[in-house]
């Protein structure tokens, strides 16, 4: 068990070091929209996932989602799941190895200019100040989405949150491609998935608007997003928040993340939380998401 528990800890310390941090203080100039989502909307777990989207601009979001622990705590022998999705840190350990604004201003315009499902990354930890001590995200997801409103026949590109897109659901997506690629597996079925990705395709990866719904009497816009299950030994990252839903002005209050509750990473003990295929299948076939708690 102590050895164990010293590996754990070990590979916990790796990943810190190898992470940059930002201050939420450093976007303190951006207009921010934070909500709280709960896992057990859509899986088997009791947790709560905080996301934050930072508006740079009117047509570009910033958005971080923290991610529940989904590991029995090691260090207090404990069958209780590690609550808290932050820990404590000392500002002045963290702030020698933080972004500057400009850096992140920068980081955010390269992106935009360039945005891919590789980009998608937990190479970055969010710290918050909360009663005068600051506190360090656990797992921290980031991603970047621009915003337009493209018409047919135009197609918008990866990481567009395009709301005059054309409504398509998984559900039709996956009888048209199985009719048009009859030898290749639908490519969000994880179950007969094979890992390998066609560089040859004739289509593109990218986020597609599913249905409009009315949330608090706001028009609020369902996507999903168009990219298969190409990681079989780690996370699939490059999926994201593979379903979400998007309010004008609001930011992304709402959606998904399959990939993390679908992967047990080798550094985990025996008794590490993973939701069944089963659940995970009807998720992505029935769009299902999680609602920020602030819009029930």
């Amino acid at each position: 068990m102590k050895l164990s528990v010293l590996i754990f800890l070990l590979a916990i310390s790796s990943t810190f070091s190898c992470q940059k941090y930002i201050l939420l203080d450093s976007l303190k100039k951006y207009d921010v929209k934070e909500y709280t989502l709960n896992t057990k909307d859509i899986y088997s777990i009791d947790k709560e996932i905080d996301i934050y989207n930072f508006f740079i601009s009117r047509e570009v979001i910033l958005l971080f989602s923290v991610l529940p622990p989904l590991e029995k705590d090691p260090i207090l022998n404990s069958k209780q799941m590690m609550q808290n999705n932050w820990i404590a840190v000392d500002i002045e350990k963290v702030k020698n190895q933080a972004l500057t604004g400009k850096q992140i201003y920068k980081l955010v315009e390269e992106w935009s200019v360039n945005n891919t499902p590789e980009k998608k990354t937990f190479d970055y930890k969010i710290v918050k100040k909360e009663n005068g001590k600051y506190y360090a995200s656990k797992y921290c997801l980031t991603e970047l989405f621009n915003i337009s409103s493209i018409e047919f026949p135009l197609i918008s590109s990866y990481g567009v949150i395009n709301i005059m897109d054309k409504e398509v659901s998984i559900k039709q997506m996956q009888v048209s491609f199985e009719k048009q690629f009859p030898d290749t597996k639908f490519i969000l079925d994880f179950r007969e998935q094979d890992y390998i990705r066609n560089l040859s395709i004739y289509y593109n990866y990218r986020n597609y608007l599913s249905k409009i719904l009315t949330i608090k009497k706001k028009k609020a816009y369902q996507f999903w997003t168009f990219d298969g299950w190409w990681v079989q030994d780690g996370y699939n990252e490059h999926r994201g928040i593979d379903r979400f839903l998007y309010i004008p002005n609001k930011g992304i209050v709402g959606g998904s993340y399959d990939f993390y509750f679908k992967f047990k990473p080798k550094i985990s003990g025996n008794e590490y939380f993973i939701e069944s295929e089963k659940k995970l299948w009807d998720n992505i076939i029935n769009e299902k998401i999680m609602l920020a708690n602030e819009l029930k």
